[in-house]
């Protein structure tokens, strides 16, 4: 797989993560709108709406995250790169892509443990399992893992700054 292909790849998933937070930013944005009015129109509420909106609100900080890592925006401090030449700013991406996806695979591990023993617990509303919400941090740390492999791939087609 060249450099080009896995960049391709990169922005075709970070293009579907980005129209579905919109979406979901979008839906949410609606359903608070919808409680404000009915909660100071018409003195009354939804059944289970402040969950929903809770629920999409871990889905698009989790899903924002994965997509703060493939652009390469996630927070670092940059103290080393002005003082490195090229290949040693390539051998730092490198590192920080490694950590970083290494991290959110142990991530991805531990939280699977622990949505095995609390996922079956119902939301006190809207009674849907704890686990669809505590799935947002397997899948978007997944998803930040992917794009860290990404990137090293692309560093390593690239050839470290030959």
């Amino acid at each position: 797989m060249s450099a080009a292909s896995v960049e391709r790849f990169q922005r075709k998933l970070t293009a579907i993560l980005e129209a579905l937070l919109a979406g979901t930013l979008l839906g949410m944005m609606l359903v608070v709108v919808v409680l404000v009015v009915m909660r100071y129109g018409f003195e009354s509420g939804l059944v289970g709406a402040n969950e929903t909106a809770t629920m999409a609100f871990v889905y698009v900080s989790s899903l924002g995250a994965a997509v703060a890592v493939g652009k390469d925006e996630h927070v670092r401090v940059d103290l080393l790169t002005g003082h490195l030449g090229d290949r040693g700013r390539v051998m730092l991406q490198a590192l920080t892509a490694l950590l970083v996806g290494l991290l959110n695979l142990a991530l991805v591990f531990t939280s699977i443990v622990w949505i095995l023993k609390t996922g079956h617990i119902p939301m006190p509303v809207t009674q849907v399992p704890r686990a669809v919400v505590q799935a947002s941090i397997p899948i978007g740390c997944g998803l930040a893992s992917i794009y860290s492999g990404a990137r090293l791939a692309s560093l390593w087609r690239g050839g470290w700054g030959n």
